[in-house]
């Protein structure tokens, strides 16, 4: 049995269905499964045949929208799948991205600890780390971000703001804020700063909105893919309260670093005063976590 094999068959279950009663629903969510029967699905099921990528991916969208992801047997299995990633994604991340993944080596069998920054004790050092990589890389004098906004941004409840450190040594962070939907487009579009935000952008816990990625670094591609692992599981835990995941980039390598990955340029431009090229890259979260790249690499 295959995974995707394995989600149907647990829906099937939970909702006590034949194989004919999920053909039909099947058939009703896509027009791909119109095609679909019984016999074809019970393959599936046993894993004694797969299904193209794309289907794959739409038999997901499906099991996301019957809520079968959000909690339960269904739930754990794709929990472990995520959490499985960070093998297979160390190994996609080998090209260097400029300045947000870089090939610095480890030392054999190092130790490193990850940390949300709103607990952790050394946090104002690493604010400023992280202000310094992002100004460094950044056009000059484009990055205007604060420590103290910075610090205040990321301590929001629905923040998600990690660090990895070794002997208080900063190796790498991945740093994302909920927005409101709007506020989101609004900066993927390049009509307002992303450095404008106010309190009344962000969202609640459980309000649904818009993750914005504001920052990612990682010193190799062995703590890019650790970092990533973490914020896959943090999006895949929060699904049912994110609409969209939303990039705003002045770098070349943002593109590159996302182009496999299931999001979306939806608007790129010049920017005459700092003299960069940028992009805006929003696309529903679902399109991040059952990207292609992730299709291949855990949900085989």
């Amino acid at each position: 049995m295959n995974i995707i094999g394995e989600l149907l068959f647990e829906y099937r279950k939970l909702h006590n269905l034949t194989q004919k009663n999920l053909v039909d629903e099947l058939s009703y969510f896509s027009n791909d499964f119109k095609a679909l029967n019984t016999v074809t699905l019970s393959r599936w099921e046993t894993g004694a045949t797969s299904t193209s990528l794309h289907k794959k991916k739409e038999l997901l969208n499906f099991l996301t929208a019957k809520g079968c992801l959000y909690e339960g047997v269904c739930h754990d299995i794709v929990k472990d799948q995520y959490e499985n990633l960070y093998t297979p994604l160390s190994s996609v991340f080998t090209r260097n991205y400029q300045f947000l993944i870089g090939n610095l080596p480890e030392p054999r069998e190092a130790e490193h600890t990850i940390h949300s920054l709103d607990d952790f004790t050394q946090k104002h050092a690493h604010i400023k780390h992280i202000i310094d990589i992002e100004t460094a890389t950044n056009a000059t004098n484009y990055y205007t971000l604060t420590p103290e906004n910075m610090e205040k941004w990321c301590e929001h409840p629905s923040s998600f703001c990690i660090i990895a450190e070794r002997q208080k040594q900063h190796l790498g962070h991945f740093i994302m804020f909920k927005l409101k939907n709007r506020v989101a487009r609004e900066i993927a579009h390049y009509k307002r700063s992303e450095f404008s935000l106010t309190e009344d952008d962000f969202c609640d816990v459980d309000e649904n909105g818009t993750y914005y990625v504001h920052a990612l670094y990682g010193r190799n591609p062995d703590i890019a893919a650790i970092l990533n692992v973490k914020a896959y599981l943090h999006l895949f835990e929060h699904m049912q309260n994110t609409d969209n995941m939303m990039i705003f980039s002045t770098r070349t390598d943002g593109v590159l670093l996302t182009k496999d990955y299931g999001i979306e340029v939806v608007a790129k431009g010049e920017d005459e005063e700092y003299g960069f090229t940028w992009h805006g890259m929003l696309s529903p979260v679902e399109d991040i976590l059952f990207s292609d790249t992730v299709l291949k690499l855990i949900f085989k």
